[in-house]
């Protein structure tokens, strides 16, 4: 876009037709003539002064109504939509399976160099929040019931002391990861209307309730779910459960990243923190900003302070100083 000069409503100045009957009546009014003859000289040299900043008030005003622009700006950069996150975690006794190759980033599981699902999901999102800290975080978990554990904060270290403590003794029996969502969507508040985001920490392996059902109630709250999927796509036995045998569901992982916008990290691949901490930042982007496109910078001000100086100055000429007098 150019920088030249310009006006947001150019109409308004047709309003400058108004001066026409008055420079009418200042240079033939022969009225104005036959007063000005009787007047003394600084009596009249002050009403002269008192109708010039008039008029120029009244150009001034009429050209602030009009809008004018010129000189290019930013603008969309101050926008601030704001961004909140609600790590859910699951829980469940599946997630205590250690069939996870151990990466940067992750604690040492077992001889063979791997970590549980669980442990590897925690720090995939504890390097995440660390990375990324404009967003509000919160925290919920589920085994057989959801339940919102921290609610949203700016205290980013309220959230990372959850998580360094969620791993070591909130799993149990039961995965219900309809209610670990409806959990997560509670922490949301609607007087604050930020982009909303729920990162899904699992296996994907439900054994109770509708994930699809929960994706539709955010889907229609504008709510978007992110998937960082964990565990062994070949499934390994669940400790204490010797012959059940539990598999990474990689298909409904996806179906609930690509049913609410968001994305699928598999996160059993060493730059899946990277990639979460990208995922964040880009969101926390879009909400921060519009677009930022550059438009011509808006001038109005300065010429409804001309218009208020003038009109003021067109008042004290009127007045007679007394240095004069004497």
């Amino acid at each position: 876009m150019s920088g030249g000069f310009g006006f947001d409503y150019p109409w308004v100045l047709s309003s400058f037709v108004l001066f026409i009957p008055l420079i009418l009546f200042d240079l033939f009014s022969s009225r104005r003539k036959l007063i000005k003859q009787h007047l003394p000289r600084s009596l009249g040299l002050r009403l002269l002064a008192s109708r010039v900043f008039f008029r120029i008030f009244l150009g001034c005003f009429i050209i602030a109504l009009a809008s004018p622009r010129w000189g290019l700006e930013q603008s969309g950069g101050e926008y601030r939509r704001g961004l909140d996150v609600v790590i859910a975690i699951d829980v469940s006794r599946s997630m205590e399976i250690r069939d996870v190759p151990g990466g940067r980033g992750t604690d040492s599981g077992t001889e063979h160099g791997e970590t549980s699902r669980l442990e590897r999901g925690l720090s995939i999102v504890r390097e995440a929040v660390s990375a990324v800290p404009g967003p509000r975080f919160a925290a919920a978990v589920s085994r057989n019931r959801g339940l919102l554990a921290v609610p949203l904060t700016w205290d980013n270290s309220a959230v990372l002391s959850f998580l360094d403590a969620a791993g070591s003794s909130m799993s149990g029996s039961g995965t219900n990861l309809e209610s670990l969502v409806d959990a997560a969507a509670t922490a949301f508040q609607s007087s604050f209307p930020f982009k909303r985001l729920i990162i899904l920490v699992s296996d994907g392996e439900a054994l109770s309730g509708s994930l699809k059902a929960a994706l539709e109630r955010c889907n229609y709250e504008g709510i978007m779910v992110s998937a960082l999927a964990v565990g062994s796509d070949e499934g390994s036995p669940v400790p204490g459960q010797e012959d059940s045998i539990s598999r990474r569901d990689q298909a409904l992982m996806r179906l609930a990243a690509e049913q609410t916008g968001g994305i699928y990290i598999d996160g059993n691949l060493a730059n899946a923190a990277a990639a979460l901490s990208s995922h964040l930042r880009s969101l926390g982007n879009e909400s921060e900003s519009s677009g930022g496109r550059r438009e011509r910078k808006a001038r109005w001000p300065l010429f409804i302070m001309a218009a208020i100086i003038c009109y003021g100055a067109s008042k004290l000429s009127l007045f007679k100083r007394k240095d004069n007098e004497e």
